[in-house]
C-alpha cells in the first residue's frame, strides 16, 4: 500500500511491469525504529591509534538517561546535527568543536551503537554498580575525528539539497557560498563552474574525462592563472538550474545505501520493516533521503499538490537550519528573524510602489 510523507494512504498508479517500485508499492513505507538515550557526561582521552576519543561516563553517580522526555524526531535529529555542523564550522563560534560535540551528545542522545548499547543498558541483568557499567561505557567510546567526518558529509549533502530546493523557487543564494571553507569543513565545489565562462576555448577539459568535479578543478586552476571578467558578486555566470537533473544525480551519489530488516516496534510490539540504525547519522541520512524521495519534480514545484511543509532549509537571516511549514517560508520563527522578514517585506513593498509610481508618471508623458 503506498503512503505519502504524512502516512496517509494514496492509491497506487504504478505499472508493476515497467515502473520502479518504491517502499509504498511493495507493501508499506520503511520505518525508523531506534532508541533514544544519553549518557550524563563524557571524558576526552587521547589514543595513539584512534586519536581523540569521547568516553561515556556510566556509573551509579552518573547513570544514563534511558527514557528522556524530550525525544527528538527523525527530522529534529537531522536539523539538530546540521545546526551543530554550522556552529562547528562557524569561524565566529567561541566554543571549539570538541566541546560542541560533547554538548550535543549530552543534550540530545548518544551518537553511535544505539541499538546495541540500549539493549545492554536495559538488560534485566545489567548492574549499574558492577562491571556491566564499565563495559557499556567502553562500548560507547567513539572517535571525535570519525564524528567530524560523518558530520561534514551530512552537512555538505544537506546544504546541497537545500541549494537544489532553492533553485526551484528562483533562489540561487544557498548555492553561491557552498564552496567557502569554514573553520573545519571544506565545502562542495559543484556550483563553482557556474561562476565561470566554461565555454572559453583556452580551457582544455579533456583530462577530466567527463568527470564534473575534475572539470571544476581545471576551471578553477585556469581562472587562477588567467583572471577573467567575472559577473557581479553573488551572481552566477550561467544558470545552475539549467543542469538541475545533472546536479540532482550528484546529490544522489552523496546519499549512502540503507540496510533494511525486520524490527519489533516497542510501542505496539509489532514487526515492522525498518532501516537498520547504528548511529544518529543513519537516522539523519534516512530522513534526508525520505525528504528527497517525497519531493515533486522540479517543474511541479508551486502546484497545488506540492507538499508545503517538511522541507529543511536555512533561515535567510540567521542561517540556522529548520523545517519549514509553508512553501514560501524563508525565515525561522525566532523573533529577530521574523523582525528581519517584516523589514524585508516593507522594503519590497516600498520598492514596488516606487516602481509603479515611476511607471505611472512615465505613461502620463
Amino acid at each position: 500500500m503506498p503512503y505519502n510523507w504524512n502516512g496517509d494512504y494514496i492509491e497506487s498508479r504504478a505499472d508493476k511491469n515497467t515502473d520502479i517500485l518504491g517502499f509504498g508499492e511493495i507493501g508499506g513505507v520503511g520505518q525508523l525504529i531506534y532508541h533514544n538515550f544519553r549518557f550524563a557526561d563524557y571524558k576526552l582521552k587521547n589514543d595513539k591509534k584512534s586519536g581523540l576519543l569521547a568516553c561515556p561516563v556510566c556509573n551509579k553517580k552518573s547513570p544514563p538517561d534511558l527514557t528522556p522526555k524530550d525525544n527528538l524526531s527523525g527530522k529534529e535529529i537531522l536539523t539538530s546535527l546540521c545546526e551543530l555542523a554550522r556552529r562547528v564550522d562557524d569561524v565566529s563560534e567561541e566554543n571549539d568543536h570538541k566541546a560542541l560535540i560533547i554538548e550535543w551528545c549530552k543534550e540530545n542522545m548518544h551518537p553511535y551503537a544505539i541499538d546495541y548499547l540500549y539493549n545492554a543498558l536495559t538488560d534485566d541483568n545489567f548492574d549499574i554498580a558492577d562491571i556491566d557499567a564499565e563495559m557499556a561505557a567502553r562500548d560507547g567510546i567513539f572517535s571525535i575525528e570519525d564524528f567530524m567526518t560523518d558530520l561534514e558529509n551530512l552537512y555538505n549533502a544537506a546544504r546541497f539539497y537545500i541549494a537544489l530546493e532553492a533553485f526551484c523557487f528562483a533562489d540561487n543564494e544557498p548555492a553561491y557560498e557552498m564552496y567557502q571553507t569554514g573553520r573545519h569543513f571544506q565545502g562542495l565545489p559543484y556550483f563553482e563552474r557556474y561562476k565561470l565562462n566554461m565555454e572559453i576555448p583556452d580551457i582544455d577539459l579533456s583530462a577530466a574525462k567527463g568527470d564534473l568535479l575534475e572539470e571544476m578543478k581545471l576551471g578553477n586552476k585556469y581562472l587562477a592563472e588567467h583572471p577573467l571578467e567575472q559577473p557581479p558578486e553573488g551572481e552566477f555566470y550561467t544558470e545552475p538550474y539549467d543542469e538541475y537533473e545533472k546536479l540532482r544525480e550528484r546529490l544522489i551519489d552523496c546519499i549512502p545505501d540503507f540496510k533494511l530488516r525486520l524490527k519489533v516496534n516497542p510501542q505496539n510490539n509489532r514487526l515492522v520493516f525498518s532501516a537498520d540504525v547504528n548511529s544518529v547519522f543513519d537516522i539523519a541520512w534516512y530522513v534526508l533521503a525520505r525528504m528527497m524521495s517525497e519531493d515533486p519534480a522540479p517543474e511541479d514545484f508551486g502546484k497545488e499538490d506540492e507538499r508545503p511543509e517538511g522541507i529543511m532549509i536555512c533561515c535567510h537571516h540567521c542561517g540556522r537550519f529548520f523545517i519549514r511549514n509553508a512553501k514560501h517560508q524563508q525565515y525561522c520563527d525566532r523573533p529577530d528573524c521574523q523582525k528581519a522578514r517584516n523589514a524585508k517585506n516593507q522594503r519590497d513593498y516600498r520598492r514596488r510602489k516606487a516602481i509603479e509610481k515611476a511607471q505611472a508618471e512615465k505613461n502620463k508623458k
